[in-house]
């Protein structure tokens, strides 16, 4: 076969890898988007964690522990929420096959299942999150939080290398700052506000906290783009800003509902019997 003819049957035939398809490609994507999110994200809390131990300027100390209070039961419940919906979607990529003993796979999604149960529930890590380290006082740690991305965006205003992570990210912290003062209004007047709100509300705050996270790995890949790995850290950041940073609108729309769907349905009509 000639030289030519051989690459025309190669570029045939690599339009049927799985790859080449946008499905595919998406659960790739979403995987990477998240591991590496929530590698960035668990690193950056191990940082805070240091700075405690370690630190001698007091203020910096403090707020380190603010830091550590508020982010700990994200690290916990968002990250292996997103790790068992990673493992999901590998399994996925396989196919039947995710589902063969011998390639581990299934087993993964075992144990990492377990992950989200470990420490009472994500559903507890979300209640201490938005009970005790947001409303208990009065958005306080969330605020240091806040203006610490806001000073990272406010850094890069006119850096249009990173403007594809910066403004994304500083349109989905509005959106978290007014639904945190939403919360911090009605659960006032509403007992089951924060009830009723807390598993949206961490997956808002995950959501948030990672897109800070790749854009502050852009900031750093942004400055390396004639290397591979930098170039692969741009795309997938840009992957997640454009695909997954808009599941806050949803979290959002739910925490806006308040408690009444949830809490009008008699609590008899749950029994077996109906």
């Amino acid at each position: 076969m000639a030289n030519q003819d051989f690459l025309n049957e190669i570029n045939k035939r690599r339009t049927f890898a799985i790859i080449f398809h946008p499905d595919v490609r998406k659960m790739l994507l979403t995987m990477r988007a998240l591991n590496e999110g929530g590698r960035c994200f668990s690193t950056y809390v191990a940082k805070q964690l240091d700075i405690v131990k370690f630190s001698g300027d007091g203020q910096a100390k403090q707020n380190a522990e603010q830091l550590v209070a508020l982010l700990t039961p994200v690290a916990k419940a968002f990250m292996t929420d997103m790790a068992f919906e990673s493992c999901g979607l590998g399994q996925m990529v396989f196919g039947g096959h995710g589902y063969i003993r011998e390639w581990g796979q299934e087993q993964l999604v075992r144990d990492v299942r377990i992950a989200q149960i470990y420490e009472g529930t994500n559903g507890i890590q979300a209640l201490d999150l938005l009970g005790r380290k947001v409303v208990a006082n009065k958005g306080q740690f969330s605020q240091l939080y806040f203006d610490e991305i806001t000073a990272f965006i406010d850094k890069h205003i006119g850096n249009d290398a990173l403007n594809k992570f910066t403004t994304p990210l500083a349109n989905a912290l509005v959106k978290l700052k007014a639904v945190t003062e939403l919360i911090l209004i009605e659960q006032g007047s509403d007992k089951n506000m924060i009830g009723a709100s807390a598993t949206d509300y961490l997956a808002a705050f995950g959501l948030v906290s990672y897109s800070y996270m790749w854009a502050l790995m852009a900031e750093k890949a942004s400055a390396n783009i004639s290397q591979d790995f930098y170039q692969a850290k741009l795309y997938v950041g840009e992957f997640f800003n454009a695909r997954l940073l808009p599941r806050i609108d949803g979290h959002i729309a739910a925490i806006e509902a308040g408690s009444k769907s949830l809490m009008a349905m008699p609590a008899a009509l749950f029994s077996n019997n109906h």
